[in-house]
């Protein structure tokens, strides 16, 4: 009887400086260009998240690597310098590898190195360059063409070791079975590779997957487009001068909602929850809630009871399309009826995105034109914001406003004019929020954010099929300012060409998060495949999510046994040979409540969940 998941093993150890992974840090990169040589610990980090894997960091000596290692793991990662790796950390692998089934992935070191003695390949000083890059290790052969050239060292296999990926033929990726288990060597410093082509990124995840040595499960989101639309309920479409705008109408809502469920689309609205008044009846007219109220500059006031009609007569004053009513409960409306079609979801974009002081804001000469007036959580504001209660600061009214009014937890912070500091992302994860979206992503791993610099998001409107090559998820934004001037049908514009480009599945972020919120592990139980899929505080899932399966003896079953959320269930597999199948997971409201219920398990009568 299968009555539950024992304690699973850690299917990522990454052994890592904690020089560039330190311990005491909730974060962990900066949302900037970090140099691929500062990074390479955590872009295996973020890799493997994103591939719905659990990691465990450990230093490379003392009782923390013990430990780590303890309930066993699946692949165990050097994401640091070849060369000066000690003699006791190889030997200390060796004697793991030699009782189980552990893939140990490394740079290629030295000749004479303990390392290189470990793994059969040793790195020569002659250089390679190339663009055809080719697997030919476990499984079907796999071929990539980089859209720039990629360089790597030569690599002097032993007799022991074979060529598992090659660059123009040369082998830039070799391995050696060593015990029970497997050592990888690549030829190159995979941040700098993945840097210059994604191929290498689609290379190095088709290498985790098929090199390692159990079962293993994996998210697949290759293809996948995600689309934020930053700005609705903000303000600054009235206020700022370089930013005027009208507000999109409820027939513009109706037409991209429309073109949403044509696609079998969601998108990601960036909701600005608090709205900021000028205190200047000449130049407009306020309604709160079908009221007029009194006008006191800086006051906040809740978007979705907002209406605003800037006055005819102060042209020069009143911004974009003076006498045209700024419609907030019209919007508010039109994105609950998305909300409410399953076409995506609202995020915290900010409370104000303005400055936190808007007291001094409504008085400063500058206040229609500086854009500085209208960044909320940068360093610009820390002063403002570190004088504030904890209960007062932006996120918790932000994310007050979208329980109220929306019913709804974000999962997602988009930091108004791409500005934060530190304090304020472990506010965001105070709040429990899983995701920072920008131009790079932070995916919550724990209690830290970790930056992952290869999911980028391009504008809307800068469509190319390299973005895909990585086989990564991508984020394209834009600002309802860019449908309100340029048409709904821009956007459907931008959707046919990102589709042409290889975007296979429109998600939003709540989706995203539902994702890669996750972890899976599949192992072998009384003989049987069994998933189980851990959440720790990741959200419901609002659409199936497709998981990948491979089975190194091969014979991948018709069904496997799942578990998640206290419960478990058998799903068909899709099968697809070498070991390879996939399954489907429904979102949870379809499944079985509480351990105590006897769910059938495939091939069994009953189980005592």
């Amino acid at each position: 009887m299968d009555r539950g998941p024992r304690r699973a093993r850690t299917p990522v150890i990454l052994v890592a400086s904690d020089v560039e992974l330190p311990a005491a840090h909730r974060v962990w990169g900066t949302g900037g260009w970090l140099p691929p040589e500062e990074r390479e610990a955590l872009d295996w980090l973020t890799l493997s998240r994103l591939l719905g894997w659990r990691v465990t960091v450990t230093p490379r000596s003392g009782a923390g690597l013990q430990e780590a290692f303890a309930a066993g793991g699946r692949c165990a990662i050097l994401a640091c310098d070849p060369d000066s790796l000690e003699a006791d950390l190889v030997a200390f692998l060796r004697s793991r590898l030699a009782v189980e089934p552990l893939l140990v992935v490394g740079r290629a070191a030295n000749r004479d190195s303990a390392l290189a003695e470990l793994a059969g390949v040793a790195r020569e000083p002659e250089a390679l360059a190339g663009r055809s890059l080719s697997w030919i290790g476990p499984g079907p052969g796999r071929a990539w063409y980089c859209r720039e050239a990629l360089a790597a060292s030569a690599l002097k296999l032993s007799c022991a070791a074979s060529s598992w990926a090659s660059l123009e033929s040369a082998p830039i990726l070799a391995a050696r079975p060593v015990g029970r288990g497997m050592v990888a060597t690549l030829a190159f410093h995979p941040s700098v590779a993945r840097d210059v082509d994604g191929a290498v990124t689609a290379l190095l995840k088709h290498l985790l997957i098929w090199a390692s040595q159990t079962p293993v499960a994996w998210i697949d989101l290759e293809g996948s487009l995600v689309r934020r639309m930053d700005d609705p309920g903000g303000s600054q479409n009235v206020h700022l001068q370089s930013w005027s705008y009208p507000k999109l109408r409820e027939a513009d809502w109706a037409a991209i909602a429309a073109d949403l469920k044509r696609r079998q689309a969601r998108v990601a609205i960036g909701y600005v929850g608090g709205w900021v008044d000028d205190g200047d009846p000449a130049r407009g007219v306020l309604r709160v809630g079908g009221q007029v109220p009194g006008r006191i500059p800086g006051r906040v006031y809740p978007s979705p009871r907002v209406r605003y009609s800037p006055r005819v007569e102060y042209r020069d004053r009143a911004g974009y399309a003076p006498g045209a009513v700024q419609d907030y409960e019209a919007e508010f409306r039109s994105i609950q009826a998305l909300r409410r079609a399953g076409l995506g979801d609202v995020e915290l974009h900010g409370h104000t995105h303005m400055h936190p002081d808007t007291a001094s804001w409504s008085t400063a000469p500058d206040r229609f034109e500086a854009e500085s007036w209208y960044r909320e959580l940068g360093s610009g504001a820390e002063v403002a914001l570190a004088a504030r209660r904890s209960d007062r600061h932006p996120l918790v009214l932000g994310l007050g406003v979208l329980r109220k009014y929306f019913g709804v937890r974000p999962t997602t912070l988009i930091c108004p004019g791409d500005q934060w500091t530190n304090r304020v992302l472990e506010v965001a994860l105070d709040l429990a929020l899983r995701l920072v979206s920008s131009y790079y992503l932070a995916l919550r791993d724990g209690d830290r954010f970790c930056w992952a610099q290869h999911v980028c998001a391009p504008y809307l409107d800068e469509p190319d099929a390299a973005w895909f090559d990585a086989g990564l998820p991508v984020v394209g934004y834009f600002h309802d300012r860019d449908a309100a001037l340029g048409g709904v049908d821009w956007l459907g514009r931008c959707l046919d060409r990102w589709q042409s480009a290889g975007a296979r599945r429109l998600i939003d972020l709540r989706e995203l998060a539902t994702a890669v919120g996750r972890c899976f592990d599949l192992d072998l139980h009384d003989g049987a495949l069994r998933l189980t899929v851990t959440g720790d505080g990741a959200p419901p899932l609002v659409r199936p999510l497709t998981v990948g399966l491979r089975l190194p003896s091969g014979g991948i079953p018709s069904a496997i046994s799942v578990w998640m959320q206290g419960s478990r269930r058998s799903i068909a597999v899709e099968q697809f040979g070498h070991g390879l199948g996939r399954v489907t997971l429904p979102p949870l409201e379809s499944w079985p409540r509480g351990r105590s219920r006897r769910v059938p398990d495939a091939g069994s009568s009953s189980c005592d969940c």
